[in-house]
């Protein structure tokens, strides 16, 4: 596939419309001529912030539709999706098997072990301070694995943590 020169809507799948469905309908009868793609911000299955904590991403929302939905937009237009791999939900089948099995767990290495990660000492509330965080909390949290242990831990992926 080449990238024309065209332009290219972002959008979530309920902000034309309430679904896919409605969000393709709008597509072609309005911006068919205008635009070249679509950049569908996440419709996956998710625990919250609007999409960005995602359970899966091997379905769609149900609210949103279905892949048929996805298949019919791809139609008319170049399609773009998140895939935020430093993002994935507390209630997401991978989160719940690292907490089951700790470092036994198939997905143990999408997380961080807090205390390993950082030096000793560190992070420091000056280093708290500098790291990009979107909303006002630390970069980690604490669990509680099933044997009772409780740890701080953080994603792995692009130092973005849960």
């Amino acid at each position: 596939m080449s990238i024309k020169n065209k332009i290219i809507l972002i959008t979530y799948p309920d902000s034309f419309g309430k679904n896919l469905k409605e969000l393709n309908h709008i597509l072609n009868t309005y911006f068919k001529d205008y635009i070249n793609g679509v950049h569908i911000l996440p419709f996956y299955p998710s625990s919250g912030d609007r999409g960005f904590a995602p359970i899966t991403y091997l379905k769609v929302d149900e609210k949103f539709g279905s892949w048929q939905d996805i298949d019919k937009i791809k139609k008319n237009f170049d399609l773009a999706f998140d895939f935020m791999i430093n993002h994935i939900s507390k209630k997401s089948k991978y989160f719940n098997d690292f907490l089951e099995k700790k470092e036994n767990s198939i997905y143990s290495d999408m997380f961080i072990n807090y205390t390993n990660f950082w030096p000793k000492n560190r992070p420091t509330k000056n280093d708290l301070k500098i790291i990009y965080k979107r909303k006002p909390r630390a970069p980690y949290i604490e669990v509680t694995f099933s044997n009772g242990l409780k740890e701080l831990t953080q994603k792995r992926k692009n130092m973005v943590y849960i």
